[in-house]
């Protein structure tokens, strides 16, 4: 519940407020016009970001993105590189952290090519924002510690005291509560040395948040409360949000709702105001929490903080807003409605299952192996050195020559042995890395998601309140997710023999007729139920060489997914015809559906692709074509797509012609 506002917690420009009058936009206009040079210009905007910072972002992100078009074109670095670091503040401040993390990375290329020590520092900064936004908090610690560093260098109290917090915000969230204090505390010990400014208010709510995390309510309330006395003067408005709404989720912990909506009220409104529209949409949940505990009918703004959450793509609130929608729905006995938003839920939490850093480990224990070897490579490469060192010496010396020589070509055949072994175990790394990526993804978006539901469905099931007819829709989705995870678990024990060494394809003369009958009358009744036409052209007599269940596979997976998804009344047709050099024979399954996207038919036979319910609502798993795409493959042909939405796919594959 005890979340930092995102201007803290993110690492943004710790300067929130300043003490200066704003000057008019258009008076910065003019003066950038008298500027004769490209450092008064920056100047300039380094003034209007100290007057603007704590204002609306859209105030002056207009003048930024004028002066990085004029920077650029001047090839002007440092103040390409100074306004890129502002315009990741922005992004940071508006929750654009993609945004924010490439111009961050762009202002620390060009500082580093320039040598700026201090550039670099807030770039890094920056970064480490982004990665505490994904959760990443040790790589997040390790930039803030760079720029910490470096700003003790060079005195710069302001951005040590920046630092400070962001490494306070970063160990709280991964759970070091004492680490984050004494971060905190000293940033707060230095604060109070300079002038009041919102960097005071930031920290006191910071203190109480992890306080409050740590269960200490009376404690954090009082931190809290005196960031809203210090917040008290408009400028610090957006300061003022946090301990707002902190001071509320403390009265709601304690079960003082009344007292809680009070405060989430005041917190709405200036969230409003000021534009800020993670912080709006969060407290627009934690009202609606409220209201739906009092009355679970009551759902309106949760459903509000579910569509600001879908605009602004934070989808870890999403989940959070859904299954309070779902616990809501259960309380007010709408099993229909609770079942859907647990599916969104799991859909969702499946879509942000984090295969980046399942690959992330796979990597970094492969550069782990591949650092070692090229270790030895280089003690390797040493050993040689001294030994060119003594050769030489010898040949001074003129003692030994054949000695010398035969040294040599020892150490020489030795280095090649170590360089071939090098680069198999190297090869053998990627290779492992690969299987467990594509491991990961297909067990992480095709299984875990039918199977995650089924529990959450059988609890629904087995309650006292469940009507009959409810159970009966709940024993549909089960056994439709069954299905799913039966028919995921047989692609994957497919796709696994093929990664098992040893296990290799057999070959042999197939016929076409028995492979293509025996998979139609499987089909017949599934396409006889959406009145859909099957028609088979492939020649009476076709034989092809390949390994027969690989080939019976991609024809069910085919004519499957054919039938899945052509609108009932519509027609399947079967054709094959040789290729020019008679070598191979095209085999098309063709459908009149509803046709395949183009951006997605480039990825339709990867892992990646994701499936599509079908015309009837058919459900199904994303590896099926991927294995299709391997077994052609394995057996020496080629696969590809061809389609219009709306009218209709044709597949193609091809087979060695066995005549």
């Amino acid at each position: 519940m005890y979340k930092k506002c995102v201007a803290t917690l993110l690492g943004v420009i710790f300067c929130v407020a300043s003490s200066l009058a704003q000057a008019p936009i258009s008076q910065f206009r003019e003066e950038l016009t008298k500027a004769d040079t490209d450092t008064q210009k920056l100047r300039i905007y380094i003034e209007l970001q100290e007057q603007y910072r704590n204002a609306s972002n859209d105030t002056y992100k207009v003048l930024i993105d004028e002066g990085l078009i004029a920077f650029r074109k001047h090839n002007y670095k440092n103040g390409t590189a100074a306004l890129l670091v502002m315009l990741a503040g922005i992004y940071s401040d508006d929750g654009q952290f993609t945004a924010s993390e490439q111009a961050a990375n762009e202002a620390l290329d060009i500082y580093t090519t320039l040598k700026d020590k201090t550039g670099i520092a807030r770039a890094e900064n920056n970064l480490g924002v982004a990665a505490a936004v994904r959760g990443e908090y040790d790589r997040a610690i390790g930039y803030f510690l760079r720029a910490l560093k470096h700003f003790e260098d060079i005195s710069d109290t302001s951005n040590i005291i920046n630092s400070l917090v962001k490494l306070g915000a970063a160990n709280d969230y991964s759970g070091n509560f004492e680490n984050a204090l004494a971060y905190y505390n000293r940033a707060l010990s230095l604060a109070l040395q300079m002038p009041m400014s919102g960097n005071t208010i930031y920290l006191y709510n910071n203190i109480g948040i992890s306080h409050a995390r740590q269960g200490n309510l009376d404690k954090a309330r009082e931190y809290f409360e005196t960031a809203l006395e210090l917040s008290a003067d408009p400028k610090y408005s957006k300061a003022r949000i946090s301990p707002l709404k902190n001071i509320g989720n403390v009265y709601k912990e304690q079960g003082n709702t009344a007292k809680a909506m009070e405060y989430y009220r005041r917190a709405l409104s200036l969230a409003a105001d000021g534009k800020v529209p993670e912080e709006y949409a969060e407290l627009l949940y934690l009202v609606g929490t409220i209201e739906s505990s009092e009355n679970p009918r009551n759902t309106t703004s949760m459903q509000e903080a579910l569509v600001l959450a879908r605009d602004i793509d934070n989808k870890a609130m999403q989940v959070e807003i859904l299954a309070s929608l779902a616990a809501a729905a259960g309380e007010r006995g709408d099993y229909k409605a609770q079942v859907d938003f647990i599916k969104q839920e799991q859909t969702l939490r499946d879509s942000i299952f984090n295969l980046d850093k399942a690959k992330e480990m796979a990597n970094l224990e492969a550069r782990y192996e591949l650092e070692k070897s090229n270790t030895k490579l280089a003690e390797l490469q040493e050993k040689i050195q001294e030994n060119k060192a003594k050769r030489n010496f010898i040949i001074i010396v003129a003692i030994a020559l054949s000695a010398i020589l035969l040294t040599l070509a020892f150490f020489y055949n030795k280095s090649r042995r170590l360089n071939r072994e090098l680069t198999r175990r190297q090869q053998e790394l990627q290779d492992a890395n690969m299987v467990k990526d594509r491991l990961f993804s297909i067990i992480g978006h095709d299984l875990k998601g039918p199977i995650g539901s089924i529990p959450v469905l059988l609890q629904i099931y087995n309650s006292p309140d469940t009507a009959p007819e409810e159970r009966s829709f709940i024993l549909e989705s089960m056994e439709e997710n069954a299905k799913a995870s039966i028919d995921t678990l047989d692609k994957l024990l497919n796709w696994g023999k093929l990664q098992i060494k040893g296990d290799g394809i057999h070959q042999s003369v197939c016929d076409i007729d028995a492979i293509t009958e025996g998979k139609l009358r499987l089909f017949r009744a599934t396409a006889e139920n959406k009145n859909i036409t099957i028609v088979n052209n492939v020649p009476a007599g076709t034989k092809v060489l390949a390994d027969e269940n690989q080939l019976k596979f991609v024809f069910r997976n085919l004519i499957s997914n054919a039938i899945k998804f052509t609108h009932p009344g519509g027609k399947v047709e079967i054709n094959a015809v040789p290729e020019t050099d008679g070598r191979s024979i095209v085999f098309s399954v063709k459908d009149n559906g509803i046709g395949i996207p183009k951006d997605k038919q480039a990825h339709i036979f990867e892992p990646t692709n994701t499936s599509t319910a079908g015309t009837a609502n058919e459900t199904g798993t994303s590896i099926g074509l991927m294995l299709c795409k391997e077994f052609v493959q394995q057996n020496g042909g080629r696969i590809w797509v061809a389609s219009e939405p709306g009218h209709g796919a044709t597949f193609y594959f091809t087979v060695k012609n066995a005549a």
